[in-house]
């Protein structure tokens, strides 16, 4: 239901309050004018607008901007002018000095924030701001066997059946989770970053990246978790970090095909290519090798394409 997903987002007072806190540092009063782009039911734009923003345009391609219309004429929020259309599709947008745009997800990316921010930079005039500036994702090593044998109840089906492809393709997915220190791979330390997108240059929404861990004892991996950090203006951040104040958002494990015993001194890497380009929604592949020595002795591919049914 999209009132429960938007009640959902409403509900996280760290987003709501960070964003109100960078808009509070670069909207300057009866001058600014915003761009709201992927608005849904309105409250960053109405934030701007009690702060002071001459104009606000909200840009929503769904139907909750009657909602969004209907919360501002019973909020009294003025200066605020809806469009119900994909901002992507506007042809000849009115010139802002900020735009500011919400629409991450678990997977920072996957609700197409690279190419949204993109295209809308076309709205913003010379020197102007975009809320958020840089997204960071981090990578960790899952120990925990609990996230992947959660999925492997194919195997105890009985009656003489075998599920094997169907466990095949629930593992050629990525599932939201919790984590704490513990199930990840030197806890904190561990996690490495496997990319960045600046929106103050240009940014493609085709990316790759990973990391890799050199390990010190006998150790059994089950997959990988994710997270995202996301700078909104310099100082203030929004993260889905296990190790942070939790918001509505969490991590993602990305599974492997079987569990990977590793031995001390072995190296271990974990890729991923992105794709989050308008006409692909999103697609993730991944993949896990383990180097001992000069020997590559395993590696396992894994795709969002073999884990669905058409």
């Amino acid at each position: 239901m999209i009132i429960e997903y938007q009640r959902n987002i409403l509900a996280d007072t760290a987003r709501n309050q960070a964003f109100y806190q960078a808009l509070q540092h670069v909207i300057v009063p009866g001058k600014s004018a915003l761009a709201d782009v992927g608005s849904g039911t309105g409250l960053l734009g109405f934030l701007a607008s009690k702060l002071g923003a001459k104009s606000v345009y909200m840009y929503e391609y769904s139907p909750v901007i009657k909602l969004s219309q209907k919360l501002a004429r019973q909020n009294r929020v003025q200066h605020c002018h809806f469009i119900h259309d994909h901002s992507s599709k506007v042809a000849k947008p009115i010139a802002v000095d900020i735009i500011v745009s919400e629409t991450l997800g678990n997977y920072a990316y996957e609700e197409n924030i690279i190419e949204t921010i993109e295209d809308a930079k076309r709205f913003l005039k010379p020197g102007g701001i975009i809320i958020p500036q840089r997204i960071t994702q981090y990578v960790a090593v899952v120990i925990a066997p609990r996230f992947y044998q959660d999925l492997c109840s194919w195997d105890k089906i009985g009656f003489d059946l075998d599920f094997s492809s169907a466990k095949t393709m629930t593992l050629n997915n990525l599932y939201v989770r919790k984590f704490a220190q513990d199930d990840l791979l030197e806890g904190r330390r561990g996690a490495q970053r496997w990319d960045t997108v600046d929106f103050s240059g240009s940014n493609k929404s085709l990316r790759k990246g990973g990391g890799q861990w050199q390990l010190d004892n006998e150790v059994m991996l089950y997959g990988a978790a994710v997270w995202w950090e996301c700078e909104l203006i310099t100082g203030i951040k929004l993260s889905t970090s296990p190790f942070v104040h939790q918001t509505h958002w969490e991590q993602l494990y990305f599974p492997v095909l079987q569990p990977i015993l590793c031995q001390a001194d072995d190296i271990v890497r974990v890729n991923f290519e992105s794709d989050t380009r308008y006409q692909v929604g999103v697609n993730l592949k991944w993949q896990f090798t383990l180097q001992r020595g000069t020997q590559m002795i395993m590696e396992q591919s894994l795709d969002m394409r073999k884990g669905d049914v058409r």
